[in-house]
């Protein structure tokens, strides 16, 4: 065990530190905007860094980490798919640009200007649960990646989840995005450094014959051709492209960041500078995961398999970068939680709650009630990651339970935003019928061998991923269509000539 009292010392004065910094930003957060979107004052610097923050946490490198070493060199085709889709939605504004010239605080208040306050609702509540469930695993794959590298095995991962939750909802209940993205610079340059630092010693563990021997023998053609890959192949690249290309332009995180920023020109320049670290996030923890096959390789069980990456670097790492590099995955999971924390508290608040309130509540109300949900989400994932079995690999969990809103939301305010015959019935039927697969995927997956052989299909996350997204642009066309006497598209002229 390299863990030792140098490593302790650097974790917990750096946490101490961070929470001290994030609960002083309190003290700027005056009003909703404030809380939500940091008063919309990010400029590129601060909304680059937070972004890469944001999405660079322990259950990211967790997941990327076991696909590494589930599947090899093949793997890294993901992260190619990443930089593509992400420059894409920021040079183009895809999406992204219409929503902050609208100035909305989260995706479904868009469902109220284009559509009504029923539809609104409805994208506001499946955009909390799909959001809710898929946060579901973080703590438990926070927890056994820091259980594990710091030498513990799985012995300390329940404790290690309630002392990251707490420390998490201190600073999001009471600072809101302001104290995010005050600490993301810093995070940002701690993981960074940690990151590189971690990976050179990694490289010195194993030589790259071994790596590729390793490969060969346990994986065969797949583990060097993603399409060849039994575990990925087409329809997973498919999915993958298109399944990146929705998340990016509407997961509400990562949204926030545009809709905080000081322009839509702004937003999207952070995207675009972004994409290059969406690749590497994807590519770095994914060879930790081969480096980590090389060295324990033929496991099988899930719990092994998620343990393996973490183990390993508790092995080749010296004392005190290791200690770094925890601190930098703690600051990592704060700010990637915070940001969860907040974006689909608001959203159960602002576009559910508020929405279907029938009395005007005040904006200090609102922010009361955001902070008590922070809390409530909170407490989920602590049961959730104890007693859910995930039930394909983790990577495929994150982004099917995402499709749960993204499948239908992506053309819910695609079309609305570019096609003016898209209306009430369409949206209503996208948010539907998009959500549809992924959950039958997650109710059903633990019953396929009871399941007829013409239905098997839906148990196989990516054949169920993909098809959402056919399944939401068909609800959105048809639904509208078929529609357009009994209920005429709104035009979105006005809210766009109000905005900035």
């Amino acid at each position: 065990m390299n863990f030792t009292l140098l490593d302790w010392i650097i974790v917990v004065i750096y946490l101490i530190f961070t929470i001290s910094v994030g609960l002083y930003a309190k003290r700027f957060v005056s009003d909703l905007s404030g809380y939500i979107v940091a008063g919309r004052r990010l400029k590129i610097g601060a909304g680059t860094a937070t972004m890469i923050a944001t999405e660079l946490g322990t259950v990211t490198i967790m997941y990327m980490g076991e696909s590494g070493y589930r599947n090899g060199f093949s793997a890294l085709v993901l992260g190619i798919i990443m930089f593509v889709v992400y420059f894409l939605v920021g040079h183009t504004g895809f999406i992204i640009g219409g929503l902050r010239k609208l100035r909305v605080m989260t995706v479904p208040e868009f469902y109220d200007m284009k559509y009504n306050r029923s539809v609104r609702i409805l994208g506001g509540f499946v955009l909390f649960v799909g959001g809710v469930l898929n946060m579901g695993v973080f703590l438990k794959l926070d927890g056994v990646f820091l259980s594990n590298a710091m030498g513990f095995g799985d012995n300390a991962v329940a404790l290690i989840m309630v002392i990251m939750l707490f420390i998490v909802g201190m600073y999001t209940i009471f600072g809101g995005m302001i104290s995010v993205v005050v600490t993301d610079y810093l995070q940002f340059t701690v993981l960074s450094v940690s990151m590189l630092l971690t990976t050179i010693f990694a490289f010195r563990a194993v030589s790259i014959p071994q790596i590729t021997e390793t490969i060969t023998h346990n994986l065969g053609p797949g583990g060097f051709n993603p399409f060849t890959n039994t575990d990925l192949g087409w329809v997973f690249i498919v999915w993958m492209l298109i399944t990146n290309f929705a998340a990016a332009a509407l997961w509400q995180p990562g949204t926030t960041r545009a809709l905080s920023a000081e322009s839509p020109e702004t937003g999207k320049r952070v995207f675009k500078l972004a994409s290059v670290t969406f690749a590497g996030r994807a590519m770095i923890p994914m060879m930790w995961g081969i480096i980590a096959l090389t060295m324990f390789p033929g496991l099988t069980e899930d719990s092994a398999i998620s343990a393996a990456m973490p183990r390993m670097l508790g092995q080749v790492l010296p004392t005190g970068i290791i200690g770094m590099l925890i601190a930098g995955m703690l600051a990592a999971s704060m700010s990637t939680y915070s940001s969860y924390l907040l974006a689909f508290a608001s959203v159960i608040t602002r576009d559910v709650i508020w929405a279907l309130s029938k009395e005007t509540l005040s904006e200090k109300t609102l922010m009361t009630i955001t902070r008590v949900w922070v809390g409530l989400i909170g407490l989920f994932l602590l049961v959730f990651g104890l007693l859910y079995k995930i039930p394909a690999s983790s990577l495929k969990y994150i982004f099917i339970t995402g499709n749960m809103y993204t499948a239908g939301a992506v053309s819910a305010v695609g079309f609305g935003l570019y096609w003016k015959k898209a209306n009430n019935i369409g949206a209503y039927a996208s948010l539907i019928t998009g959500a549809a697969a992924p959950l039958a995927f997650l109710l059903l997956t633990n019953f396929k061998e009871q399941l007829p052989s013409f239905i098997k299909w839906i148990a196989n996350p990516n054949i169920a991923g993909f098809l959402s997204f056919g399944l939401g642009a068909i609800g959105m066309v048809a639904g509208s269509l078929i529609t357009q006497r009994i209920s005429p598209p709104k035009d979105l002229t006005p809210y766009f000539d109000k905005g900035d």
